[in-house]
């Protein structure tokens, strides 16, 4: 704070003086001192919310908890064999005995008769253990994403839970946790087709965890996600909305400011209904700062506003840089504005209907361009049809939104919400008709993408390159994508002669069993489709080549034989469950705490919460 303090003391005395002396000195020292500043600024509030730099937190607590106090922040959400809640510790009563004042939020699994709702008191027996970090080369590290949301602990609490009170330590998100609990049940009342409901509460209220595999994979492979996760799409529409009935800048300054001030609320309350998404908060961050110029006559530059609400976030919460939403926000938005003028100005069609379909073409486009690497490099797919979906999405997404926020609106006055419901649910039923369509084309999706690092940046680079280049058309622009794809093509031939190593890999598995061996051959053996996708294929499309065979296995009673290339001896399955270990292999390797290391001596192989690499000789 020292820091931030002197380099700001010397930007205003350096601002001041050209101020009094009407002059413009130091070009180079002031914008350099402000994004000094700008970077001490984020790595101090990155200090601040950084768990691991709260003396108090749960994480530094060495003494085993034999019960604590804490305060129930959401509404309970079901799970396949329990409950889930998360809730926030006030106290803790340890193994010596001792009550402690404590940070910390936990992530709790129970099986009470009656739920838990925000603001509950609980006494809660037992101990949270800290999330398990991934038991398997690039498997999605859960734990790091829970800890980037404040939780580190889960605990499993069966009915040891005792309600003593209750509490309001967060009473607006309370009230709106408790108006979307609300809305829901009306959804449940009133939209009775099952997917439609569920499309409903995710479109609307931004609820995609109860989303079924059927529709979230229809939406995926259509690449109209988009939709169902509420951003500036969405907020962009309430938004405009208020613009169709009355255009601020013909107001009086008092009205001016009544009016937008009254729209700023309503986007953040919707924002807080939907559950304050990094997406959403983006587009209710930027449209605010909009507002707030237009209230004085003024036309602000999106670009200005953009790089605000980023800034405004991050102060909030710098971890939100990490979100996945929050990146693919931000670059969607990018491409739209960067790459869609340039596209648009390529054709222009005669007829008013093939340029509304070349517009919501172009916005598709852009978008996919910008956010390829990072939806490809999380997700590993590419939709092929995204601009046909796009075509349904959008519009659909607009009808809908058009009847079902004043069913929101008016959900508890019955003549109202129903005829609302009844048309909200058939626009739904039509848009998801039309989503299992698109679904069902021929390579609808192109899966088991992978991208590394290297190309990631590569491609950006070589998209800012080719923006500058059609706007600004320069030599130096074409020889900067010249150069980049040789040192990327370069990087790639090196490593197609790489060491070919004789690792065999077996993954951690619930059930079933997994292994590859020389990154191109494979065995799987009753892999639930789970498992296969979270544990398994992350590591394989990482490090597999083009060439994927696989391996041949024969079942011997209860056993099972895996024949290896190039190996004298095939891998013996042991009753279908642990591999006959011997002197073939020179070094074993476990993967723990996100690295391989090195066991000796080996002990026990039969153990599913570790993944093995046993080197050949």
């Amino acid at each position: 704070m020292t820091v931030l303090g002197v380099l700001y003391l010397v930007y205003c005395v350096l601002v001041v003086r050209n101020k009094l002396l009407k002059t413009y000195q130091f070009k180079v020292a002031i914008p350099i001192l402000a994004y000094f500043q700008l970077f001490v600024l984020g790595l101090t509030f990155t200090f601040l919310r950084d768990l691991h730099n709260q003396k108090d937190h749960l994480i530094h607590q060495t003494n085993r908890s034999e019960m604590y106090l804490a305060i129930a922040l959401a509404n309970d959400e079901p799970k396949p064999n329990s409950t889930a809640n998360s809730v926030r510790l006030l106290m803790q009563k340890d193994s010596t005995d001792q009550i402690n004042h404590i940070r910390g939020e936990v992530l709790i699994y129970h099986k009470l008769e009656e739920s838990i709702s925000p603001g509950d008191l609980l006494i809660i027996s037992g101990n949270p253990e800290r999330i398990a970090p991934p038991n398997n080369p690039k498997e999605f590290h859960y734990a790091n994403f829970m800890e980037r949301q404040q939780i580190t602990h889960s605990q499993f609490v069966n009915d040891k839970v005792l309600k003593v009170g209750e509490s309001s330590i967060q009473p607006i998100e309370d009230y709106f946790l408790a108006l979307r609990a609300g809305i829901m049940e009306k959804m449940d009342l009133l939209i009775l087709d099952k997917y439609a409901n569920q499309v409903a509460k995710a479109l609307l209220l931004g609820q995609k965890k109860n989303l079924e595999k059927e529709v979230n994979d229809a939406y995926v492979t259509a690449g109209a996600m988009h939709i169902l996760a509420v951003s500036g799409l969405h907020v962009g529409i309430i938004y405009g909305f208020f613009f169709l009935f009355v255009k601020p800048f013909r107001l009086q300054v008092g009205k001016r400011v009544l009016y937008l001030s009254v729209i700023i609320l309503l986007i953040w309350g919707y924002a807080l209904l939907t559950g304050m998404s990094p997406s959403v908060m983006r587009a209710a961050t930027m449209f605010s700062i909009m507002a707030l110029a237009q209230m004085k006559s003024r036309s602000p530059s999106i670009f200005n506003a953009i790089a605000l609400s980023a800034l405004i976030l991050l102060v909030y919460d710098p971890f939100l840089i990490f979100a996945v939403g929050f990146q693919l926000s931000y670059l969607a938005l990018a491409g739209i504005l960067l790459i869609q003028p340039i596209l648009v100005k390529l054709w222009t069609p005669k007829s008013k209907v093939v340029e509304y379909i070349w517009q919501i073409s172009t916005v598709g486009i852009a978008a996919q361009l910008m956010t390829f690497p990072i939806s490809a490099y999380y997700f590993h797919v590419f939709p092929s049809y995204f601009i046909l979906s796009n075509l349904v999405a959008i519009p659909g997404a607009f009808l809908i939104m058009s009847f079902g926020v004043p069913f929101m609106l008016f959900a508890q006055i019955p003549f109202l919400a129903k005829p609302l419901a009844w048309i909200t649910e058939w626009l739904i039923r039509i848009v998801n008709q039309l989503i299992f369509g698109i679904q069902e084309l021929p390579f609808a999706k192109i899966e088991e993408i992978f991208l590394r690092p290297d190309f990631m940046f590569a491609y950006w680079l070589i998209l800012v390159l080719a923006l500058l280049l059609a706007t600004k058309p320069e030599k130096w622009q074409l020889y900067g994508i010249v150069v980049v794809l040789l040192g990327f093509g370069f990087l790639r031939f090196e490593k197609i002669f790489k060491e070919e190593r004789n690792d065999l890999m077996i993954y951690s598995l619930n059930k079933g069993f997994s292994i590859d061996f020389q990154e191109k051959y494979y065995f799987d053996f009753e892999v639930p489709e789970s498992d296969f996708g979270y544990k398994v294929m992350p590591n394989r499309l990482s490090s597999f080549g083009r060439e994927k065979y696989p391996l041949i296995a024969f079942k011997d009673e209860s056993d099972m034989k895996i024949f290896l290339p190039n190996q004298k001896k095939p891998l013996v399955l042991k009753e279908l469950k642990s591999l006959e270990i011997d002197e073939s292999f020179r070094e074993i390797l476990t993967f723990e705490q996100g690295d391989w290391q090195q066991q000796i001596p080996f002990t026990d192989f039969r153990s599913r919460d570790k993944a093995y690499k046993l080197a050949l000789k």
